[in-house]
């Protein structure tokens, strides 16, 4: 492992940014006895605290530290503009990775799981529609084997060029994950033909946020989680956009499934980002998606695993789909899709 040789010999790792997704690398870390030296924020955000017993300086205090023999890991996700341009900044002065780990989920898309879902990953792959969405899907892998940013750099699209794939018929929308409506205001803009939308989110602030922002259209909004089977779900209170049933235990939230939400309406385009609840929300709406063949926006950058079983669960509920991939501007390799149309 190169951290590891790295660190052995004296040089030291530091980590920029805190919180969970600090938490999460500093235990892998630590499972292949690496420590970090140091944690820096973003400017603006070094303020008078600590993380993990480390004082959180400046990155330019780091510098003065340990001067260009620092290893710097990026802790978090961000799909801002100045993060990014921070980063780009940052990757000139350093040496700069951004590892992947998973926001849900155990697996770590490591060498060792890799090696494990070769003929998965192979496959989906090989039915993959076009050769950008080839290119987007061996730099995703590359980018999570390695950290390094300049393979999300080689493969990424605007929004309004992913979305130039998708051209669905008149119908019904369902946007699974609204979060404040922004999905809803977008598609309704681009597609201003569905007969309906109908918007599913768990979040009380967030379906507060939701409805006051498309009050203007005609929006069914549910507050449920979205799954596999109907039901309630725990969860905790306190979640903003991540709210996902893998976390807390708090509360119980209603849980609902594509087919009970659809019913008989035709539904042509559903969007899914559901926190690492992809795979659940397909096989709750196998029926539908059999049925009424919708196209389909699905982020697959939650789980390790949602690579090769998302494309691999679309095909097995109706083979008769052609699927894409694309990735818009983020570090690291989130803000994924696998594009689903009818051949």
């Amino acid at each position: 492992m190169y951290l590891k040789e790295q660190s052995d010999q004296g040089r030291p790792v530091v980590l920029y940014g805190t919180g969970n997704g600090a938490d999460k690398i500093i235990d892998v870390l630590g499972n292949n006895g690496i420590s970090p030296s140091a944690v820096f924020a973003s400017p603006g955000f070094v303020r008078n605290r600590t993380f993990r017993g480390m004082k959180v300086e400046s990155f330019e205090e780091c510098c003065s530290h340990f001067k260009d023999s620092m290893i710097v890991l990026m802790c978090f996700g961000s799909s801002r503009a100045e993060v990014l341009s921070y980063v780009d900044e940052l990757r000139t002065k350093c040496e700069f990775y951004a590892p992947d780990v998973p926001v849900y989920g155990n697996n770590l898309f490591d060498l060792d799981f890799y090696h494990a879902h070769t003929d998965e990953l192979s496959f989906v792959r090989s039915i993959l529609a076009d050769e950008l969405s080839v290119r987007t899907f061996d730099d995703i892998i590359a980018a999570r084997l390695t950290g390094d940013v300049s393979y999300l750099k080689d493969c990424e699209v605007t929004q309004d060029e992913a979305d130039s794939l998708l051209a669905p018929s008149q119908g019904y929308f369902l946007d699974l994950g609204a979060y404040n409506g922004d999905t809803i205001l977008r598609y309704s803009a681009l597609f201003p033909g569905f007969n309906g939308m109908i918007a599913v989110e768990p979040d009380k602030r967030n379906m507060r946020k939701l409805k006051e922002n498309t009050s203007d259209l005609d929006v069914e909004c549910i507050q449920a989680f979205i799954s596999d089977k109907e039901g309630t779900i725990l969860s905790g209170t306190n979640l903003g956009r991540g709210t996902s049933a893998d976390k807390g235990d708090k509360i119980e939230v209603p849980a609902v499934t594509i087919d009970g939400i659809v019913k008989d309406r035709p539904v042509s385009f559903i969007k899914f980002d559901v926190e690492g609840s992809e795979l659940e929300a397909l096989c709750g709406g196998a029926k539908s998606i059999a049925e009424y063949k919708p196209q389909m926006n699905i982020a697959c950058y939650h789980r390790s695993e949602d690579l090769y079983t998302l494309p691999l669960k679309v095909l097995t509920i109706n083979p008769d789909y052609k699927i894409y991939m694309r990735h818009t501007s983020s570090v690291p390799a989130w803000d994924t899709c696998f594009y689903v149309l009818p051949c």
